[in-house]
């Protein structure tokens, strides 16, 4: 971006109005459970030893997930300290490279610098977008390393600057080091697909060479470290993290069906969608007309989500490097749109707005048990509202930027808005901040115990410097993976609640002051350790969880 175009200046201003906005509210809810308190608690765990090759959880080796995430995380450790802000500003960040990568990208297909803003601020409305930067997984950083190696591979492309090239292989090298082998797909689908719409030869060379070499060294280097200190780690990544995960058969709690991001994207581009109604049928009879720009992203998005409808193990993140493509498409399509279908789009986003705004004053006017909405999650709301209608009577009609900023007005709603909501509705995304609190607030002593019936929660932790104890009986999340271990110091952390010893410790521990017991409201107690329901004598409820304690 050379700044040296009125274009460019106004997407910069863009870009840290939209910096500002993801940032306001980042620390004030606390971490949602599992992935993301999973995922702040090993990068803790590691800033707080200096082990940077085995990530940890709860003193655990947890090889689920190459470790850059984790050394991100730490970077936001070392800088603002270990809090919920520290977690999640690098994500933040990671958004305002994917919004200059997302310009850069559509200016590089189309050379056009009015299709490039417009991308950037669909890109930006799109929730799924602004989800993976308010929760701390592998998704938001993934993407970025994706889009930057897919815009070095075509600047390399559009201007034979070999620098380029290279700097492609490095950032392909990293998004392995993010995410596995499944970065790959992304990347070679894309290319694939342009080499063979464009009709772009397959040339290799040595620089080709070379490149693939110092890929793989970056990718594979922290695999063959940990795999050198620990054979029996190759089978694990071979069988269980990547074939497992293809199949569904190592983490069955999130195989879902062929469909599941049908409705999902159709959800989240409803309202483009809706602006292609007045032209549906001449849309469908001149796709077959569609630029070979166009169609090469029409067709590597189509082609990812029928892939990973295929694998068995689904989340909603996993298909987040698509949307790139898809709003640049959007854009594209957006700035060739007849009045009627750009009318369409803007009022479907004002519709949402206003719906979100009445469900918001509702729920505060009403006080429902099930979410408590704050005063200024409604003074929020209706001010986005009113500049999202102001924007739609004061701008040019038939102008393709006028759905484009109000759905970048939506994109703000949301992130303001929810941060006030997550603050007052810790139970909604399963945080303990809260409860940590209270126990905090109930003891001051460094030397109390915090047992956790039957579930691996791991922001306790995170929260509190107290001794954590698991305690163990049938649920998943307690079947930790200790095949690694060089020790048995483990156990220190994880009990068997089936074993005689385990149950005499309880036995002494629930006489403690400054012990803390606590159970999921929907899980029994085994029958081995019924007796801890009436071994304390003060009790704290909360909508999902129940704490046991001693006055």
């Amino acid at each position: 971006m050379t700044l040296k175009n009125t274009t460019d200046r106004f997407y910069l201003l863009f870009i840290c109005l939209a910096f500002i906005c993801l940032i306001i509210g980042l620390g004030s809810y606390g971490l949602a459970e599992s992935s993301e308190a999973r995922y702040a608690e090993i990068s803790r765990e590691m800033f707080l030893s200096g082990d940077y090759l085995n990530p940890q959880l709860l003193g655990i080796f947890h090889f689920h997930k190459p470790p850059i995430t984790y050394y991100i995380t730490s970077l936001g450790y070392k800088i603002f300290g270990i809090n919920e802000f520290g977690v999640r500003f690098f994500l933040q960040v990671a958004i305002v490279i994917q919004l200059l990568l997302i310009y850069g990208l559509a200016h590089l297909l189309f050379r056009s610098r009015k299709i490039a803003f417009l991308s950037g601020l669909i890109y930006f409305s799109m929730p799924i977008v602004l989800i993976s930067s308010r929760n701390l997984t592998t998704d938001a950083y993934l993407t970025t390393f994706i889009m930057a190696a897919i815009f070095s591979w075509q600047y390399y492309i559009s201007n034979k600057k070999l620098p380029f090239l290279y700097l492609f292989y490095i950032l392909l090298g990293l998004s392995l080091l993010t995410k596995g082998p499944v970065a790959l797909l992304f990347v070679l689908v894309y290319i694939f697909t342009y080499k063979i719409i464009c009709k772009s030869g397959f040339k290799i060379n040595t620089h080709h060479v070379f490149g693939v070499l110092i890929c793989l060294i970056i990718g594979a280097s922290w695999f063959l470290l940990v795999v050198v200190e620990n054979p029996k780690l190759w089978d694990y990544f071979i069988e269980k993290q990547i074939a497992g995960r293809m199949t569904g058969s190592s983490f069955s709690e999130r195989a879902k069906p062929f469909w599941y991001f049908i409705p999902i994207i159709f959800g989240l581009l409803l309202p483009w969608l809706v602006g292609s109604i007045p032209t549906f049928k001449f849309k469908l009879k001149s796709l077959y007309k569609t630029k070979n720009q166009s169609l090469v992203l029409l067709i590597s998005s189509s082609l990812l989500i029928l892939l990973f409808s295929v694998f068995r193990t689904k989340l909603i993140l996993y298909i987040l490097p698509v949307f790139w493509m898809l709003a640049i498409f959007i854009a594209k399509q957006l700035d060739a749109l007849d009045e009627k279908s750009q009318k369409y789009i803007s009022i479907s986003y004002l519709v949402i707005l206003s719906l979100l705004f009445i469900s918001l004053l509702v729920c505060w006017y009403f006080q429902f048990e099930l979410i408590s909405i704050q005063t200024i999650s409604i003074i929020t709301s209706f001010m986005v509202v009113i500049i999202a209608y102001g924007a739609y009577f004061f701008l040019d009609t038939g102008n393709s930027f006028k759905p484009a900023f109000i759905s970048a007005i939506f994109g703000v709603s949301i992130l303001l808005i929810s941060g006030t909501v997550l603050k007052t509705n810790s139970p909604l995304i399963n945080s303990t901040r809260h409860m940590a609190n209270f126990i905090k607030h109930i003891s001051k002593e460094e030397d109390k115990t915090i047992l956790v019936y039957d579930y691996l929660l791991t922001s306790i932790p995170f929260y509190s410097n107290a001794e954590y104890i698991t305690l163990q009986s049938t649920h998943r999340t307690t079947d930790r993976e200790v095949q690694f271990q060089n020790n048995e110091d483990w156990r220190k952390q994880l009990w068997d609640v089936n074993t005689p010893d385990v149950i005499a410790n309880l036995k002494q521990l629930s006489k403690a002051r400054h012990t803390f017991l606590l159970v999921r409201n929907k899980s029994e107690l085994n029958e081995n350790i019924q007796f801890l329901r009436n071994a304390f004598d003060q009790k704290k409820e909360y909508p999902k969880w129940t704490i046991f304690y001693n006055k």
